[in-house]
């Protein structure tokens, strides 16, 4: 059976079905046979009001206890680039209430995984670190490395895996951390699975 490890759209498949803006948090509550996650994209972390994000997140994760934290991360490219700051600050809330509430995180972080990754490493020497999946991941071997001394796993999609690049950016993560997702294409979901099974015999 499919599953869809990161999608925004509810077509029909199972899998986890992630909100981007505080606005699809109820829409993705009441989607059955998915698993529903709340959180804020870090394209729509400027001008969030981060004690109100905090609030919510830990009303909704105390009255939903099926709910997920995310999509959310960081995005470093040039169009986002200006608002990281912002977009840190609006992560860290998310992560703390993952972490509270022993919820999973669905990371984005185009552009910008190291940073990431370093801020992931800082929590885990906390002891803050939630359990987190690395979404459309095209990060380099190294610091999918990194990732997974941290307990992280990994979602690609069909624009990961037709990359060139593909190949040498999977081959080091086992096939049990790694799974197809459809981003907001769901039709495109059984080509990534096909493609990822094409490069685990490789």
């Amino acid at each position: 059976m499919l599953f869809d490890a990161h999608t925004h759209v509810a077509s029909g498949v199972p899998g986890n079905l992630c909100a981007v803006r505080r606005e699809d948090w109820e829409r993705v509550l009441e989607v059955a046979g998915m698993v529903p996650f709340i959180g804020v994209h870090p394209w729509h972390a400027a001008g969030v009001d981060a004690a109100r994000l905090a609030e919510d997140l830990t009303d909704y994760l105390e009255r939903f206890p099926q709910a997920q934290v995310g999509e959310c991360g960081l995005d470093g490219s040039p169009k986002y680039r200006a608002s990281l700051p912002q977009q840190e600050r609006v992560l860290d809330i998310q992560l703390d209430a993952a972490w509270r509430h022993g919820r999973c995180v669905h990371l984005h972080g185009s552009q910008a995984w190291g940073r990431l990754i370093d801020r992931l490493r800082e929590r885990a020497r906390r002891k803050a670190l939630p359990p987190f999946l690395l979404h459309a991941w095209n990060g380099s071997p190294e610091l999918a490395t990194e990732a997974m001394k941290l307990g992280g796993r990994f979602s690609a999609g069909v624009r990961e895996l037709r990359s060139p690049k593909a190949a040498a950016r999977l081959c080091g993560i086992p096939a049990e951390l790694l799974a197809a997702e459809s981003d907001d294409d769901p039709p495109s979901l059984p080509e990534a699975v096909r493609l990822l099974q094409e490069l685990a015999v490789k």
